[in-house]
């Protein structure tokens, strides 16, 4: 496991918050290590929100700079990541383990929704009928009366305001089998994205660690052969 994770899909991100990022100090040639890398990519590499390490701009910022000139608002960016645990391995994967190492970027970021779906974040798609765990013994404790009142609340505010900055959705980079991203909150904001035509969202990015090399290409072949945990 090397000391540097990325995401398994590129998001087209809006410029404008890219170009208020600080050049990265990282000296790093990625195409020696990682050869499967565009050279010209544009990266986007996360900081640690809990240690007050900021999210930078790794590469890709005449690349931008282009772009903007050229009117257009977002740009393809791969986000990439120092691995939280990488002397725990395979270990640092498994969910309770994980979860103390989570970590966020320090800043959140305005992306398509289409990146959201087209690339199968999402794992499991909320409905009226089903959200908050619609039952009448739910694990959280919460009365189905409450969860409804919860709902529409939400509904109001995006028919009224649209979709609000303030309430990112967080995407978990290398989630699912340790090399795919995954939707790690905001199913519900999803459904009333879809509802109300929202094009684009805001979301944070968070990491604990990543498979790499052949283990990566190994489970991603797995995670789409067996399609963990996806909706299609």
């Amino acid at each position: 496991m090397t000391a540097l994770g990325f995401s398994s899909e590129y998001y087209h991100i809006k410029i404008e918050e890219l170009l208020q990022l600080c050049d990265s100090k990282l000296d790093l040639q990625l195409t020696n290590q990682f050869p499967h890398i565009q050279a010209d990519a544009v990266i986007l590499f996360i900081g640690q929100e809990s240690k007050n390490i900021a999210d930078s701009l790794f590469q890709g910022r005449d690349t931008l700079i282009k772009a903007q000139q050229q009117g257009l608002t977002h740009f393809s960016t791969l986000i990439m990541f120092q691995q939280r645990a990488p002397q725990l391995g395979i270990l640092a994967l498994l969910k309770p383990i994980r979860k103390k190492y989570l970590d966020f970027s320090t800043q959140s970021y305005e992306i398509a929704l289409s990146d959201i779906i087209d690339n199968h974040l999402e794992r499991n798609l909320k409905t009226e009928e089903t959200a908050y765990n619609y039952s009448d013994h739910n694990k959280w404790g919460v009365p189905k009366e409450q969860r409804q009142s919860r709902f529409h609340g939400i509904d109001l505010s995006f028919k009224e305001h649209g979709y609000d900055k303030n309430h990112p959705m967080a995407i978990m980079l290398c989630r699912g089998l340790g090399v795919k991203d995954k939707l790690h909150q905001g199913h519900h904001r999803m459904f009333f994205c879809r509802k109300y035509h929202i094009e684009f969202v805001q979301v944070q990015f968070l990491a604990t660690n990543s498979f790499t090399g052949h283990l990566n290409t190994f489970f991603l072949w797995l995670n789409k052969t067996l399609k963990y945990k996806q909706v299609n």
